[in-house]
């Protein structure tokens, strides 16, 4: 009886501080520390019913990956193909060094998305996982003048959640508008080549969300569409060295980084702008996955929604300004016309 009786104290002590961190999550790590060596005693029963560092939450191998980026990413072919690769590189040997990955392009292209689909292809509990943390440069560092503190807040939310677990995926939003040097906070996590303290940090993966170098990926991705290229000719090499460059020197989190000037990060992902073929596919999807029964007005519906968005060249309208960042709620406006018929 009395292992009934500890187990449920354990399980509501864990519940408490789960409680804890989702009220103040940047100062939960100390009180997950407390109670982590009385976890262990318990951890196989544990483990069974909460998340935790275990096989039975974690997937070290991908194999779904590409097909989820397939079904649901368009017109990423070489995110997409990046993103992969690096993914099960990562776990098919022991890594020797964290992996940082870089998306960069226009609003609407997939880079939360493929974000995304990264954390439900690693953890059992998707991206909902404890082991994925996700900040937003406007909600989580706004302020230049706290950027100490900002840097002390980083250091020790991933400090803290590694010695918990290695297997830990840190995703940061917008950080175009991070203030210059808080990224820096993750050099030593990223450049750590052997456990210190017992502490392992070279399982863990770190991707970088931004706008960096969005004017360029469009008039490398137009001239290449003017002088009768195709689309999927382009490779990484014709884009990463101009990616580094503008990632270094343009306003934002990475200017002057020392994640730059020292090859930490693993690959600068484009995200190229979306053409009308790749909205439309957006769109579909959309209706696709609210299971609506609109097959017989299909292509009304796409060619309304399609009137509401915004595409460039202003003589051309190939790319759309927005991506399909904002087909997904135009999708839900048009369609409830049709489902009031």
């Amino acid at each position: 009886m009395w292992l009934y009786a500890e187990t449920a104290v354990l399980l509501l002590l864990l519940y408490g501080i789960t409680i804890h961190a989702l009220v103040d999550p940047l100062t939960a790590v100390a009180s997950s520390l407390t109670v982590a060596g009385v976890s262990l005693l318990y951890k196989p029963i544990y483990c069974q019913f909460r998340e935790c560092c275990d096989p039975k939450w974690l997937h070290t191998t991908a194999p779904n990956l590409r097909h989820s980026l397939e079904t649901n990413v368009f017109g990423q072919h070489l995110a997409i193909d990046t993103v992969v690769k690096s993914i099960n590189s990562h776990f098919k040997s022991k890594p020797s060094k964290a992996l940082a990955l870089s998306f960069q392009g226009w609003t609407g292209t997939g880079k939360n998305l493929v974000a995304r689909l990264i954390a439900e292809s690693l953890y059992e509990n998707k991206a909902e996982s404890g082991f994925v943390h996700w900040f937003s440069a406007t909600k989580h560092f706004s302020r230049p003048e706290k950027k100490r503190y900002y840097q002390d807040q980083i250091r020790d939310w991933i400090e803290g959640n590694l010695t918990l677990c290695p297997n830990q995926l840190f995703i940061f939003d917008e950080i175009e508008k991070m203030p210059e040097g808080v990224l820096d906070t993750l050099k030593p996590f990223v450049d750590f080549t052997v456990p210190v303290r017992g502490v392992e940090y070279r399982k863990a993966i770190y991707i970088l969300l931004g706008n960096a170098g969005s004017k360029y990926l469009f008039d490398k991705t137009y001239q290449h569409f003017r002088s009768g290229g195709k689309r999927q000719d382009l490779r990484l090499r014709d884009t990463e060295a101009t990616l580094w460059k503008e990632s270094y020197y343009e306003q934002g989190g990475l200017r002057n980084s020392s994640l730059i000037k020292s090859h930490l990060i693993s690959a600068h992902i484009p995200f190229l702008p979306l053409e009308r073929s790749h909205v439309i596919s957006c769109i579909h999807n959309e209706i696709n996955s609210k299971n609506y029964s609109v097959s017989s007005h299909l292509t009304e519906i796409t060619n309304q929604v399609l009137a509401e968005l915004t595409f460039t060249p202003a003589n051309e309208l190939i790319y759309s300004t927005t991506g399909c960042k904002r087909v997904y709620e135009k999708v839900n406006l048009v369609i409830e016309d049709y489902a009031e018929e």
